[in-house]
């Protein structure tokens, strides 16, 4: 089994009245994929990386919260390329065999949302472990979701620049590595 860390970034409507509602609420317009596959979930080495940046055709322009988080601009996006051609290489890069690795459950909703906006079949994505979910089981256990960067503080990790979607998915691994992600796996089976 192949473990993708997959990360996302996203654009947002610019203004409340301006989100698409129709056939449902679409809160976010994917606008970059990042992710690391690993070898094994004893290692942990990254083997191969991915990183693309789309081109949105429903939130065409860069909400500018989401340019000074993650410095994604108009001009960026304009070069991107368009989201199913994106998704599809991506979903064909991460194998037959994989589980999306993630931090926050958010990558995988948003990424469905999308996905169904663009008439993609949703049914043959893979299960999605959260791993927020397992650093606050194993390390805080405040039963609440922290940021990316504050996981890496207290491991004393040094980033890679933050909010770019690869960098973010490295460094959730460096995060993976200092867990017992066995035991968080183990979390999931019912």
């Amino acid at each position: 089994m192949n473990y993708v860390v997959m990360d996302l970034e996203w654009n947002r409507p610019l203004s409340k009245q301006r989100m698409i509602r129709d056939p449902f609420k679409l809160k976010g317009e994917i606008i970059q994929f990042g992710a690391a596959r690993i070898d094994s979930l004893e290692n942990m080495n990254i083997v191969d990386k991915f990183s693309e940046v789309v081109k949105p055709v429903y939130y065409t322009k860069m909400h500018k919260e989401v340019t000074s988080v993650t410095d994604i601009t108009d001009e960026t996006i304009n070069k991107g390329r368009p989201f199913k051609e994106v998704c599809d290489e991506f979903l064909k890069w991460c194998g037959d065999d994989y589980a999306f690795v993630t931090w926050s459950g958010n990558d995988i909703y948003m990424l469905e949302d999308n996905m169904c906006m663009h008439d993609m079949d949703i049914d043959g994505l893979p299960e999605c472990y959260d791993v927020q979910v397992m650093f606050d089981d194993q390390v805080t256990q405040d039963d609440r979701s922290f940021a990316l960067s504050y996981a890496m503080w207290k491991f004393g990790i040094k980033p890679e620049y933050t909010h770019d979607a690869l960098n973010d998915a490295i460094n959730t691994v460096e995060v993976m590595k200092r867990l017992d992600f066995s035991e968080g796996l183990a979390g999931y089976e019912v």
